[in-house]
């Protein structure tokens, strides 16, 4: 049996209609529904014929692997590359800023670029005073400054808690 009919029904969804027309059955009435999606489905996709019996067709199909390995390696794995290269920049910017707020909240001093005075100011307290004594010991104590708003907050929840 020739598989020209096959071939064709794949590349022409007016063909493949026209034969599930011609034989009506529960079959073919969910193939003609689902027609157009095999129609996209097919439209991309290298197609040959190839006998399971006779093996007619093997060179073709061939011919068709070495093509698709080429536009593989020519189209896909360029695209695939930058996509790895737009990945591990993301995931190394993240790393970056993870890195800066793990020293904020360590209470290291950190250059905030691209940040503006008015969010610099909006640090807490703890943060913005923290400083390392001179007269620290050994061990690198640090101490905090008292702060006004520190203390007002600290006040304030008191407070709430009477």
């Amino acid at each position: 049996v020739d598989n020209k009919f096959a071939v064709e029904w794949m590349n022409d969804f007016e063909t493949f209609q026209e034969a599930l027309d011609a034989h009506p059955s529960y079959s073919s009435n969910l193939s003609r529904s689902m027609s157009l999606v095999l129609d996209e489905f097919y439209k991309d996709l290298r197609t040959c014929g190839v006998s399971a019996v006779t093996g007619q067709g093997c060179a073709n199909f061939f011919k068709e692997v070495a093509k698709a390995a080429q536009e593989y390696e020519e189209d896909y794995v360029p695209y695939l590359e930058e996509l790895r290269g737009i990945i591990q920049k993301r995931k190394e910017d993240e790393m970056e800023t993870q890195l800066k707020k793990l020293k904020v909240d360590r209470g290291e001093e950190v250059a905030l670029e691209g940040m503006s005075e008015e969010h610099t100011t909006n640090l807490p307290p703890s943060f913005s005073n923290l400083q390392d004594s001179d007269d620290a010991s050994s061990e690198g104590e640090v101490q905090y400054e008292e702060s006004g708003m520190a203390q007002h907050s600290f006040d304030r929840f008191l407070e709430e808690k009477r």
